[in-house]
């Protein structure tokens, strides 16, 4: 396994760790690189592009895995995302040891908590905060993730095979062609044909073929 035993952070509410959650030793590096990160840019706050910068600085194995697998490069993502952040003036609020996170950064983390709990984990790890990025949608971290051809889907597909085999994530595939299949709305086309005498031909048809072949009788006779 991958994945590391928790550690339960405590922290303020207003900047620090979310209180009472359990994180990984490498999350929580990712948290204190991701501060770092926004220190060193004078900003006077915690974003998701600080967050994806963190997770990448920190290296993890499994992250690392993920994306490469996927043929998305660390690097490359970035080097995206510095070309997209803007560094700030140095100012008395971009030096506080204790930078708040912002509102997208806090629906990144709860994101990612949410993704440990579907996949019934205990605690929060890599995996699952790059999951929270990709969920996030709006913000630089999910844009440069997007860029690089990846989605939730097989982010989520590539985790469960490198951390419970090739088995496990072909039956969410098949599970997901089934919910696919399941809430498919079928084909249906009406045809409506009005004579000179004011009387009227109406008709529903599941395929286009019948539809047409419907018309083309109605204007035999």
């Amino acid at each position: 396994m991958r994945s590391r035993p928790p550690t339960r952070i405590l922290g303020s509410t207003t900047g620090g760790f979310l209180a009472g959650y359990d994180f990984t030793t490498r999350v929580r590096g990712a948290l204190i690189k991701a501060r770092e990160e926004a220190h060193r840019r004078y900003h006077e706050y915690v974003a998701p592009e600080h967050l994806l910068l963190g997770l990448l600085a920190e290296d993890d194995a499994l992250v690392m895995d993920v994306l490469e697998n996927l043929g998305a490069s660390p690097i490359e993502i970035q080097t995206a995302v510095e070309h997209m952040v803007q560094n700030g003036q140095p100012t008395v609020r971009s030096r506080m040891p204790d930078l708040p996170y912002t509102a997208r950064a806090r629906v990144v983390l709860d994101q990612a908590i949410a993704a440990a709990h579907e996949f019934g984990d205990g605690y929060v790890g890599t995996q699952h905060l790059l999951l929270g990025l990709i969920r996030e949608r709006l913000g630089i971290a999910a844009q440069a993730l997007t860029s690089a051809g990846l989605t939730e889907p097989t982010l989520r597909r590539e985790i469960v095979r490198l951390l419970q085999g090739e088995g496990v994530a072909a039956a969410i595939d098949i599970d997901t062609s089934e919910k696919r299949e399941e809430t498919q709305v079928p084909l249906s086309i009406a045809v409506e044909v009005r004579y000179e005498d004011g009387t009227l031909a109406k008709r529903i048809f599941t395929t286009p073929d019948d539809a047409i072949g419907f018309l083309r009788d109605r204007s035999r006779e």
